[in-house]
């Protein structure tokens, strides 16, 4: 009889991590190495439906090197001696150089019982304790617990730091990047950059956003879902360590490629996982029903996922986020909870820049999106309705190609917001012909950048509203914008095809999307070069220039942390510098932003004039 658990071994130049969970997902899976473990190969998992016992034998499988990179096979297993096993597999097509239809056997022996191993690094700010373990049905629930019943043997990955009270105020999102990626160098043991097994958490007190409770983030080339903050201030009274350790479980199932299981695509609202929310629970309104029902876990397909999914699709600093449909793809099965109905009582509409939907070559896509109520009735939303990094908006980017045109991709943003509840200040109404305005940055996300060749593009707005149809059931009132065409010039001339390998790096990238970052001063100063450059030639109106100096305002007005003599320092904004920077934006200038961003960028050149004295 074969043992579930994680077992490994080696034979010549192979090298494999095996996982049999029999009892648990009825799944086995495995990842394969070449030199001596040091590089990647494949992950094979037996077929979604084929579920396994612990007695020997042999199962089809699929085998994946990429998502775009997959074959089928087999998996099979004998019992050894003193516990080991024999594991032998067939591909039937090439995947980085493993054999085809060649039997390779490898025997492993038995390593752990978890299934995985995952390291844990957190830095908690000064006055915001650990949750106090819980107990749940005679079982004492803890972070390390509930990772360990997913199938992780979590292990410290550095020495806890501690950050000083209050030094960052309320934390912002630019804040939170640049702590998470600055301070695992600085005062961390774990590498941010690079796939490994290594998560790295913050503890805070309280976000400059309020209701705030989590975020990840996930930035192609930099910061790949390695990091995520969890903010306690929302939570009080007597769960306040549960839905504390329920929320750390959740960022960190984000970081892990966990999808939230009230999204319109996942669509089951019904679900008391971890990655779904109490006050979405079956609609909304039934926060109670969810904690009665809550037992501190996954659903299956989250489970299956988690435990056998394929390497680069789970591992911190692998596939983008949200690139895997483990919910439709998996063995898990998928089924909606609640039916998509199309509804035109709310119109979505997206709205770009004054001086038309145009854009230079590597200039930021800010776009305005608007919700209006063209029902009979008043409509309640969270005010966080119409930002992709926290709500159900859902903005679709379609590359038209001449006659052919790409299938249209999810915007994905580089920060994933969490919001603890949905209270009275959480909710705005709109009456009948009421209207509700955002703006949306789509210039960078989790996958790189949006519009990285030049071209025409076809975005548009999609948004799933809960509600009840007449009979009382619970239903997704599904709004759908008309697509909004933007054109991208290709780079001119000599000089803007120099400046193009500038705004097509990572780092560029992410200072545009965070509004500025205090660890992004090399971005900084790339785009300070293209900024001097295009405002020789053209002015301030430029529309690279103007977006450079935005963000730059932004950038300067916001406090910064740094470690100085291994203390924290806090360095405060200089609302003059950003007030100086914003004044040299004119109308001209502030029209190559959408309404929304144009008024608010005005807006914020009077606060900041008004905060310099």
């Amino acid at each position: 009889m074969i043992r579930d658990g994680r077992y490994e071994g080696r034979s010549g130049g192979i090298s494999v991590t095996l996982r049999v969970d029999a009892g648990g997902s009825g799944v086995i899976s495995a990842d394969v190495f070449g030199e001596g473990g040091r590089r990647y190969l494949a992950s094979g998992r037996t077929a979604p439906g084929a579920k396994v016992t612990i007695d020997d034998g042999t199962w089809p499988a699929v085998w994946q090197a990429s998502p775009s990179n997959k074959t089928t096979g087999t998996l099979a297993l004998t019992a050894a001696p003193k516990g080991g096993v024999t594991l032998a597999f067939t591909l039937d097509a090439p995947l980085n150089g493993l054999p085809v239809r060649t039997e390779t056997v490898v025997q492993v022996e038995h390593r752990d019982d978890a299934l995985r191993e995952l390291g844990l690094e957190i830095e908690r700010e000064e006055g915001v304790p650990l949750p106090a373990p819980v107990v749940l049905q005679g079982v004492e629930r803890t972070v390390d617990g509930c990772l360990r019943a997913a199938g992780f043997a979590v292990r410290e990955a550095g020495r806890q730091s501690l950050i000083p009270a209050g030094v960052a105020g309320n934390w912002d999102d630019s804040q939170l990047y640049s702590m998470l990626s600055d301070l695992m160098h600085i005062t961390g043991d774990s590498p941010l950059r690079g796939r490994a097994w290594e998560l790295h958490l913050l503890l805070l007190s309280k976000a400059s956003l309020p209701g705030l409770a989590g975020i990840m983030f996930d930035a192609e080339g930099l910061l790949q879902r390695q990091g995520a903050a969890v903010f306690t201030a929302p939570f009080q009274g007597a769960t306040r360590d549960q839905k504390i350790i329920r929320t750390i479980v959740h960022e960190l199932g984000h970081a892990l490629n966990l999808a939230h299981r009230f999204e319109r695509s996942v669509g089951r609202a019904d679900s008391t996982s971890y990655m779904n929310y109490d006050w979405r629970y079956r609609g909304g309104g039934q926060e109670q029903d969810f904690w009665k029902n809550f037992a501190f876990t996954f659903d299956g397909d989250e489970l299956e996922f988690l435990r056998h999914g394929a390497l680069g699709s789970l591992i911190p600093g692998g596939e983008p986020f949200h690139s895997v449909r483990y919910w439709a793809d998996g063995g898990g099965g998928h089924s909606p909870y609640a039916r998509e109905i199309p509804f035109d009582g709310y119109r979505l509409t997206l709205t770009a820049p004054v001086a038309g939907a145009e854009f230079v070559f590597g200039q930021p896509v800010f776009l305005k999106v608007t919700l209006e109520n063209r029902s009979s009735s008043d409509l309640e939303v969270e005010r966080w309705v119409l930002d992709p990094k926290a709500g159900p908006l859902e903005i679709l980017v379609r590359r038209r190609t001449g006659a052919q045109h790409e299938e249209a991709t999810a915007f994905t943003p580089i920060a994933q917001r969490c919001m603890a509840a949905m209270d009275v200040e959480s909710k705005v109404t709109l009456p009948p012909g009421g209207a509700l305005s955002n703006n949306v940055n789509l210039t960078f996300g989790s996958a790189g950048f949006t519009f990285a060749e030049p071209g025409e593009y076809d975005v548009t707005p999609v948004l799933g509203i809960y509600g009840k149809d007449p009979a009382g059931e619970t239903v997704q009132w599904l709004v759908t914008g008309e697509p909004l065409r933007i054109r991208v010039q290709p780079p001119e001339g000599v000089a803007e095809e120099r400046e193009a390998e500038v705004l097509r790096s990572a780092d560029v990238g992410a200072w545009f999307a965070l509004g500025g970052s205090d660890s992004l001063g090399t971005a900084r100063d790339k785009l300070e070069e293209v900024r001097e450059r295009r405002e020789a030639a053209a002015g301030a109106a430029d529309p690279l220039v103007a977006a450079i100096v935005r963000a730059a305002a932004l950038d300067a007005a916001r406090p910064a942390i740094r470690l100085r003599d291994d203390a924290f320092v806090r360095f405060d904004g200089d609302p003059g510098q950003a007030a100086e920077l914003l004044a040299g934006l004119d109308t001209r200038a502030l029209s190559t932003f959408d309404p929304y961003t144009a008024r608010q960028t005005a807006e914020l050149a009077d606060r900041y004039r008004e905060e310099a004295g």
